[in-house]
């Protein structure tokens, strides 16, 4: 499995924690997209990649059976459920689009938050909410990757 998150390359300047982005996701099973949804498809990126970070996080610490993200400012939503044997189905609107551990689908989450937060979170203000959300949202990812199981 596998997460990409970008902003959209007609944001126009100054950078934003509210600009525009696409999802695309990637599993053994399909594809999810926000690019395919028409003029106006993106999603508010900095917050929507917070979203998933704290739900994902919060929905794979609990005992819930599925868990549905929608993006912010978009109808684009994922949504996970966990199977019998401990594995986590993702599905795109009623698309299955991966199955795979759980430990797999934090990792790929994880490894594609920090790529986008690498490359994009420097470019706005400090002072920003969407730097600031998706910084806290980040860390305590990470600390829940790094406990024990």
């Amino acid at each position: 499995m596998k997460f990409e998150f970008s902003v959209d390359e007609d944001e126009t300047p100054p950078p934003s924690g509210f600009d525009l982005g696409h999802v695309d996701v990637w599993g053994s099973d399909g594809v999810a997209t926000t690019r395919n949804r028409g003029p106006g498809g993106g999603v508010m990126i900095y917050l929507t990649v917070s979203l998933i970070l704290d739900g994902l996080r919060s929905f794979l610490s609990g005992k819930s059976r599925s868990y549905e993200s929608t993006a912010v400012d978009s109808s684009f939503s994922l949504t996970f459920t966990r199977g019998q044997d401990g594995s986590i189905e993702t599905r795109c609107g009623g698309s299955l689009v991966d199955r795979s551990p759980a430990a797999g689908v934090a990792a790929a989450l994880h490894v594609a938050a920090k790529q986008f937060a690498d490359a994009h979170l420097e470019q706005l203000p400090a002072d920003d909410a969407g730097r600031e959300d998706l910084q806290h949202s980040l860390a305590d990812f990470e600390r829940f990757m790094c406990r024990p199981r």
